[in-house]
């Protein structure tokens, strides 16, 4: 389901893309654009995002965020927990229709998003992330 809900905004790009790319006043573009629409909505649309979901891993740990994501290029991301300054979750109304959520870790070197989280995953994930971040204060 994680994997559909990741399909679903490029799937509604490209159909727009294509809707607006068919309208043009070149017939054999609009030709090659209609027959070729539904392999590159069904490719692009759905497998792409459906393997990138597979493809993600997480960990958090007491000194550090071990990210892993990537299919065709694998990235690897250590974030120390002494560099995180704030941690949110999102919501938007599309990933209420999947009831999905994404928690997003700031740096001072930028932000890391881990998203297609449950509701109660991001809350427990934002929390202890927060908890793991705090530094007591050296007076």
């Amino acid at each position: 389901m994680s994997g559909l809900a990741w399909s679903v905004p490029l799937a509604i790009g490209l159909l727009v893309a294509a809707g607006a790319l068919a309208g043009a006043d070149l017939p054999a573009l609009a030709w090659v654009l209609r027959a070729a629409a539904p392999a590159v909505v069904g490719v692009a649309g759905v497998a792409v995002p459906i393997l990138r979901w597979r493809t993600w891993r997480y960990e958090i740990r007491e000194h550090e965020i071990d990210l892993l994501h990537g299919a065709l290029r694998i990235r690897r991301t250590l974030i120390p927990m002494t560099r995180v300054q704030h941690v949110e979750s999102e919501r938007t109304v599309l990933s209420d229709l999947f009831d999905l959520r994404a928690v997003t870790v700031h740096t001072a070197a930028g932000e890391h998003k881990i998203p297609a989280l449950t509701e109660g995953e991001a809350a427990a994930m934002r929390d202890r992330i927060a908890l793991l971040a705090r530094e007591p204060d050296v007076v």
